[in-house]
């Protein structure tokens, strides 16, 4: 087939110096957004239209050349760019976090640098619910691998797709650039509506879907295509090119990056980047162009991914040693300069080497080589760190109950403080897995589900009583202690839950969702028509950001009156508004953060008991001395941590509340009888 000079002329890759400029802009725009502001800026974005535009140059450069490209070549030569960094950031994660990092998140690292290395560490983030902006919980020092392993799983999609190209243009002895125009149109706006729809529908799901970020990565390529017929004239070149820089920096500011992104809102980081690489395509005296491709800022741009490698983990390891999130300014500056200097090690100690290689004899297996000796080590030792950790747990499985008396310490005026080489239930490492069972057998309401999951407990043939456990998270680990005693005391328990949602049609936020709201509307259809004995809800919301027992849970408790429905309510646990769980290491134990008032958090009287006009269904039950013994309300309680995560309580700490609970509920039921 034969190539047209114009095609020829389109395919042929020119340096071009701006872009490397706007990779350092972005870079440090990422860093300065999570270090002080801890949001996100829409820097990623901006890196991924630049692959985008940079890959389908690099490819059709070849095909230009070779007639096509050679798939192991290809791979070989982003594995040469990019594994030496990743790798070397990566096997200093898993031993700087064996000694930094607390135990409570040993599990969820060794996972993610697992998922890391492969290159899905972006699946991992969206199948455990994780929200990239939700600061009450950890995170791990590789979770900003996501946008790498996006843009990993993009290189692998597009050498298809311009071998799918090629393959058609032959075929219909056509030029490439109408073929890869058409599948890369498709690309956009097929990804584009799936973005907006995910977005809406799920969005911490949509921020790490793959599918939702093609159309940024296709529009790199059709910006490519067409920028050389991209004509501009001088001045409108210059008002151009800054108002992308301006527009580009401005983003993470005057919009919700996190919150809605990727939907429609990533236009703007990615049309800033399409108007700064448009200017530079007509380059003007005073243009942004002349800025971005500037000796100094070309010389920085070289160091921009290892930036982005390097940074976040510093973070991490910042937050736990110093057990808070608010980074002085000073503090902040070192982090950049620290992630820049070890940046410009790696670069020119490690990867220039390897890169280097290119062009000698045999060179495949020996760049080969030189990267599986980098790949090795970071395998070899997460798997022994998962080996050792996984015996710990399986050590501590065996321990007697009796060991971690949990709430009868409180009861019993026991030493409740904790002794740091005493052993805890559950072990720290194992503590994200502490919770209800219905975790594991799906019995949550999803966001977007038609139908109303209802999970069934206890004495299930023959039973004397019918309970419903109903509400959002905060009831759920409630279901742990009604387990330990339902089916001796003869009792039916229905499990009707949804994360994220409280029992009262609205949402954790302030604005109601719809889903939430469906959720409701199903939930107290179905409460209505199984007529239990009891209903057991949450009375409150246990923070002291909402003050009040909120208009909706009374008014719902007041319509349930009506149709004879009695309501066991239980007092919410304490809310935390950090990440309580990171108080069970001994280096945070002594932390003041982790010392929360009783007072500032389960006040006394209740929310509920000072609400007016109180509906006679409800019976509230009290169990905050529980949690707050002595005035505060402590991490570890008689060697049970208490909660799993942030503010959750944990399953072991809800079971060492059966007899009281059990005593109550039987008291209730029986009274209910006569």
């Amino acid at each position: 087939m034969t190539k047209s000079n114009s095609e020829m002329d389109l395919q042929r890759k020119r340096f071009r110096p701006e872009i490397e400029g706007l990779r350092i802009v972005a870079a440090l725009l990422v860093a300065i957004y999570h270090i002080w502001m801890q949001r996100v800026s829409g820097g990623v974005d901006v890196f991924f239209i630049v692959s985008g535009f940079l890959i389908t140059a690099s490819l059709l450069s070849k095909v230009r050349k070779d007639g096509t490209v050679n798939f192991f070549d290809f791979i070989l030569g982003l594995a040469k760019r990019l594994f030496p960094a990743a790798f070397t950031v990566l096997l200093t994660v898993v031993i700087v976090s064996y000694f930094i990092l607390p135990e409570t998140q040993w599990i969820q690292t060794i996972k993610e640098v697992f998922a890391s290395i492969f290159y899905y560490e972006n699946w991992q983030l969206a199948m455990t619910n994780t929200d990239y902006l939700d600061q009450t919980n950890a995170k791990s020092p590789v979770q900003h691998f996501w946008a790498m392993s996006i843009q990993g799983q993009f290189y692998v999609i597009w050498f298809f797709i311009i071998m799918v190209a090629l393959w058609t243009s032959q075929k219909l002895k056509r030029e490439i650039r109408k073929t890869l125009f058409i599948i890369l149109t498709v690309l956009t706006v097929a990804s584009f509506g799936y973005s907006i729809y995910l977005t809406e529908v799920n969005q911490p799901w949509a921020y790490f879907d793959t599918r939702t970020r093609v159309w940024e990565f296709a529009l790199g390529g059709l910006l490519f295509l067409f920028i050389t017929r991209i004509k501009l004239p001088a001045l409108m070149s210059g008002v151009v090119g800054w108002l992308g820089l301006i527009a580009l920096v401005s983003c993470g500011l005057l919009l919700d990056v996190g919150g809605q992104f990727p939907g429609y809102v990533a236009l703007w980081p990615v049309v800033a980047a399409i108007l700064v690489l448009s200017a530079g395509e007509n380059p003007t005296k005073f243009g942004v162009e002349k800025f971005l491709g500037s000796k100094p800022m070309m010389k920085l741009g070289g160091y921009s991914y290892g930036l982005y490698l390097w940074h976040w983990p510093i973070v991490a390891f910042y937050y736990a040693l110093m057990g808070t999130k608010d980074i002085p300014v000073i503090h902040g500056i070192l982090i950049i300069l620290v992630s820049f200097a070890l940046s410009w090690i790696v670069t020119n100690v490690v990867e220039k080497p390897i890169r280097s290689i290119k062009g000698k004899r045999n060179y495949r297996p020996k760049v080969a080589t030189a990267l599986l000796m980098m790949a090795v080590p970071v395998i070899i030792a997460n798997t022994l760190w998962n080996s050792s950790l996984q015996d710990s747990i399986a050590e501590s499985a065996t321990a007697s109950e009796q060991d971690f008396p949990g709430v009868m310490a409180v009861e019993n005026d026991m030493d409740i403080s904790y002794d740091r080489n005493t052993s805890l239930l559950p072990s720290p490492t194992n503590l994200e897995s502490d919770v209800a069972n219905t975790y594991e057998i799906g019995c949550h309401h999803e966001d977007g589900q038609k139908d109303l999951p209802v999970c069934e407990y206890g004495e299930l043939e023959n039973p004397k009583y019918e309970v419903i456990l109903v509400g959002g998270s905060h009831v759920v680990p409630w279901l742990g202690t009604l387990q330990t005693f339902a089916e001796e005391e003869d009792i039916k328990v229905y499990n009707i839950t949804k994360i994220s949602c409280r029992f009262n049609g609205e949402g954790v936020g302030e604005e109601m969702s719809p889903d939430c709201r469906r959720w409701n509307d199903m939930a107290k259809e179905k409460v209505i028509e199984l007529q239990a004995d009891l209903i057991i809800v949450n009375t409150d919301v246990g923070t002291p950001t909402v003050p009040e027992v909120e208009h909706e849970r009374v008014t719902l408790y007041r319509e349930l009156e009506t149709h004879g429905i009695e309501i066991f309510g239980i007092r919410n646990n304490p809310r935390p508004l950090f990440d309580m769980n990171l108080c069970a290491n001994p280096r945070n134990i002594d932390h003041e953060e982790c010392v929360i008032s009783a007072q500032e958090y389960v006040p006394q009287p209740s929310k509920w008991s000072r609400v007016e006009n109180k509906p006679s269904n409800v019976t509230e039950y009290d169990y905050s001395e529980y949690f707050c013994p002595d005035g505060s309300c402590p991490a570890i309680i008689g060697k049970r941590i208490v909660y799993f995560d942030g503010f959750h309580m944990s399953n072991s700490y809800a079971e060492s509340l059966e007899p009281f609970v059990r005593e109550d509920l039987v008291e209730k039921l029986e009274s209910m009888e006569r």
